[in-house]
């Protein structure tokens, strides 16, 4: 072999050679620019899931704590309704019955309500020129039976000569008539 394609054959093996050097290193430098993008990706993910972790436990250990808050509050709830239901059992011991309208009931049955009408503002109606009248809402007292009803007047002045001041009319289990004649007429 001449000279001269010795040394093209030369050249092109230097080249082969210098191309596959090359190569592999772009190869290398790939490979190495791949593992920094996941290295840097495994790092994000991994950050991404510490804060999520570390969120979770801030939020795992808030719902406890309103969990504690609200089984506190409820604790302290059931120790009111247990001591508000002790006293109206005591306190429905202190109703006793002796007679009644009708057939006697339990005595722990009974309903004590009282009220008023506004004082100063009662809606009085005329009553034929003679008295006047007002219509009394119990409703709200939940009675289940027509009640007892004890009525009494009260007044600035003048009030004593008045009649049907304690005379109830038309008793239902939601209301009454009191019906008051002024003496003088």
């Amino acid at each position: 072999m001449n000279s001269t394609a010795q040394k093209i054959l030369e050249i092109k093996l230097e080249n082969e050679a210098a191309m596959k050097s090359t190569v592999q290193k772009i190869q290398v430098q790939i490979k190495f620019q791949k593992e920094k993008v996941m290295n840097s990706t495994e790092q994000k993910i991994l950050a991404m899931k510490f804060e999520n972790e570390e969120a979770m436990n801030n939020t795992k250990v808030e719902l406890m704590n309103k969990t504690d808050a609200l089984a506190g509050n409820l604790v302290v709830a059931e120790e009111k309704l247990v001591n508000e239901i002790e006293g109206l059992k005591l306190r429905a011991k202190d109703v006793l019955i002796v007679s009644s309208e009708e057939e006697l009931r339990e005595p722990g049955c009974a309903r004590v309500c009282a009220g008023t009408t506004k004082r100063y503002d009662t809606a009085w109606q005329d009553w034929s020129g003679t008295g006047v009248y007002t219509y009394v809402d119990i409703s709200q007292c939940g009675f289940v039976t027509i009640p007892t009803v004890t009525t009494s007047l009260e007044a600035g002045s003048n009030h004593y000569d008045s009649t049907g001041v304690t005379s109830v009319y038309d008793l239902t289990t939601s209301g009454f008539y009191v019906n008051v004649l002024d003496s003088d007429t």
